[in-house]
């Protein structure tokens, strides 16, 4: 079920859809910015957001003060704290062109069922948009790959809620009930509680903190940019940002433990995991 969009009102910078879900078994209400959004179990409703700050509602989450952030690619706003995975499909014109495509494999947990494939798990509030195809879109049973670049393939991903995706992977290794044969309970959906966006970049060894105070700096300030022009301004601080401390880091982690370099790792992806989103949750 597809209930027509909401335009909420906002600033005067392009709306970005989000796809509000459901997938319990009963109703549920919500309401972003006073307006009141209806949604029938296992099904979804757009909802279109421009960049700014916004309110959401509901019986559980309370009250949650939340940013949208320009140039984003909406997503999915998952007010129940479902868990959803993101599936990755391969499609290639031969064999040998599976290497272009790098490594995607990643193991995930359902209900105490471990998962190794093209998979990413998450029960955030925000999902951004990384999917071809949504939560009540099936993958196609066959791809033709047409019109590819000279990667030779292309990549279609999906977004599934868990017990959606048990029953795919099932499909796909020809075995219904081998979830229940691992977890004799079936999925049990876990309770989560919110997580806003967090205060601070990770940590980092002193010889990378000593380069890390514009990144830091800037981060701060993105939590609290409620106008696009102000995001836009400090999105284009960050990527100068960001670039120098490339420089001014690229010889340091030869010289440092193997968990120096891991934390350098997690600052830079949380870094652009974070200010590339479509929407934080105010901390």
């Amino acid at each position: 079920m597809l209930i027509a969009a909401a335009a909420l009102t906002g600033c005067s910078s392009p709306a970005q859809t989000f796809e509000i879900d459901n997938p319990g078994d009963t109703p549920l209400t919500l309401r972003i910015d006073g307006n009141e959004l209806p949604i029938a179990a296992h099904a979804s409703r757009p909802v279109k957001l421009k960049p700014g700050e916004h309110h959401l509602q509901t019986e559980r989450l309370g009250d949650v003060r939340f940013i949208v952030y320009a140039k984003g690619k909406g997503g999915l706003i998952n007010p129940t704290l479902a868990e959803y995975v993101i599936a990755n499909e391969i499609y290639v014109t031969g064999e040998d062109k599976l290497k272009n495509f790098g490594d995607l494999n990643n193991q995930i947990e359902l209900g105490g069922v471990n998962f190794e494939g093209p998979y990413q798990s998450t029960h955030a509030l925000f999902i951004d948009k990384t999917w071809t195809f949504g939560v009540h879109e099936p993958f196609p049973e066959e791809q033709t790959v047409m019109h590819v670049d000279a990667s030779g393939g292309r990549i279609n991903a999906k977004i599934f809620t868990a017990p959606a995706f048990i029953d795919y992977v099932e499909d796909h290794l020809g075995d219904p009930g081998v979830y229940v044969r691992h977890q004799p309970k079936g999925y049990v959906a876990p309770t989560y509680t919110l997580e806003a966006a967090p205060t601070a970049l990770p940590a980092l060894d002193p010889a990378f903190e000593a380069h890390a105070g514009p990144l830091r700096e800037l981060y701060t300030r993105y939590l609290h940019a409620t106008t696009a022009d102000a995001q836009l301004q400090l999105q284009q601080e960050a990527f100068q940002a960001q670039m120098a401390f490339t420089a001014a880091t690229a010889t340091l982690g030869s010289g440092l433990p193997k968990e120096a370099n891991e934390g350098y790792n997690t600052f830079v992806q949380t870094r652009s995991r974070l200010m590339g989103s479509a929407a934080l949750v105010v901390p």
